[in-house]
């Protein structure tokens, strides 16, 4: 689990690769023995993705798991029956990384307080209104004007996915995020689990 790849075309920043680019990359690494996970998105994921269409009409509690599902058995299909499942464990961030930031909106304001100048009135209860909205973190939906990374944007202007999101999710500290975040959490256990 050391190896970290930005999969899709050298030299793109971000985004979501179409399935047949991350495919390989994942085909790539399970074949020279690795164990796999991904990280990618829900929100901005193309619809060539296994599963991805079918998801957007289940309930936002069920996107993850049946997009994971899906790129499972795509893999499986690829590989052949000697394919050890336990060697890939699959990732959707529901609905993007910066649902993790509203797992603490006391955390998310005081760190985005710097980047509104000299008057941050009111960021945590704008935070707070979100995340009552949504009901949990993860629930914050996936269109283009709502969802999380835009609703903070929509906030703090100055907010930068890249540069604030870790600052953020590291201040807020990894038991937290999996006591809010029960995807999330699910994956990290899924991972220890190879370890016991």
């Amino acid at each position: 689990w050391t190896n970290a790849i930005l999969s899709g075309k050298k030299g793109k920043r971000g985004g979501v690769p179409q399935w047949a680019s991350a495919k390989n990359d994942v085909l790539r690494a399970l074949k020279q023995g690795n164990h796999v996970t991904t990280m990618f998105d829900f929100y901005g994921m193309p619809t060539d993705w296994p599963g991805r269409e079918e998801a957007a009409e289940l309930p936002w509690n069920q996107r993850g798991d049946h997009v994971e599902n899906a790129i499972t058995q795509n893999i499986t299909n690829a590989i052949g029956d000697k394919f050890d499942e336990r060697q890939f464990i699959p990732y959707v961030q529901v609905h993007e990384f910066e649902a993790l930031a509203f797992a603490d909106v006391a955390i998310l304001a005081d760190k985005t307080a710097p980047l509104v100048g000299p008057h941050p009135q009111r960021l945590g209860e704008r935070f707070q209104s979100i995340l009552d909205s949504a009901g949990n973190p993860e629930a914050i939906n996936d269109n283009y004007e709502t969802c999380p990374s835009r609703r903070i944007k929509g906030i703090v202007k100055r907010y930068r996915k890249a540069l604030n999101g870790p600052i953020i999710t590291k201040a807020i500290g990894i038991e937290k995020l999996r006591r809010e975040c029960h995807h999330f959490d699910g994956w990290l256990s899924r991972l220890e689990a190879l370890g016991a």
